[in-house]
Formats: structure tokens, sequence, C-alpha cells
């Protein structure tokens, strides 16, 4: 210990701290054991994850701009037929208004003589 500097003296007790520590929680090491399973599960998890996650991410960003393009798409091969329709009917609407108003309007004169 005296030959070491100031920071690896103080790097050498946090670990010999932490071994104690160790120690004391679990004395024949399952405790490490679990830790170091648990970490190479996380690790053998982690890993593909997030390798593929990025890839995943852009597949369903284009599947969204794709789902956005044809309801857009559709929407304007289904609004206008309808909104063709509807200036059809309209029209035929008024054009049957204005026939009444008319054929109203000549009966009244008949009527009047």
């Amino acid at each position: 210990m005296p030959r070491l500097s100031a920071i690896e003296r103080s790097a050498e007790v946090m670990r010999f701290m932490g071994h104690c520590l160790v120690y004391w929680l679990s004395p024949q090491g399952q405790l490490r054991e679990f830790i170091k399973l648990n970490l190479r599960v996380a690790l053998t998890v982690a890993i593909p994850a997030l390798a593929v996650a990025p890839l995943v991410t852009l597949a369903l960003g284009q599947f969204q701009t794709w789902v956005v393009v044809l309801t857009q798409t559709v929407t304007s091969f289904v609004l206008f037929p309808l909104s063709v329709l509807l200036s059809i009917l309209l029209v035929c609407g008024l054009l049957y208004i204005i026939r009444t108003c008319l054929d109203l309007r000549g009966r009244g004169r008949r009527d009047m003589y």
C-alpha cells in the first residue's frame, strides 16, 4: 500500500470494501454467481434487442407512411364520386324545385281566368 499513489490507494480500499460487502452478503459466492447469470442473460437479450429495435422502428415508420398514403388515396377515390353524385342530386333537386314553382305559377294564372 505505501508504494501506491493516493488515487491507487483509494481505489484499492474501495475494491477491498466491495469484496468485503460481497463476502458479507454471500460467503459461499451464490449471490455473485446469481448476479453474473443475470448479467449474462440481460446481455444476451439486450444485444439482439438493441440491434433489431432500430430496424423494427424503421419498418413501423414506413408502414405508417404507407397507411397514410393509402388512406388518402382511398379517401380521394371514395369522396370524388360521392361529391359528383351529390352535385348531380343537388342540380336535379334545384331543377325539380324550379319546375314545380313554374308549374304552380302557371296553374295559378290559369285558375284566375
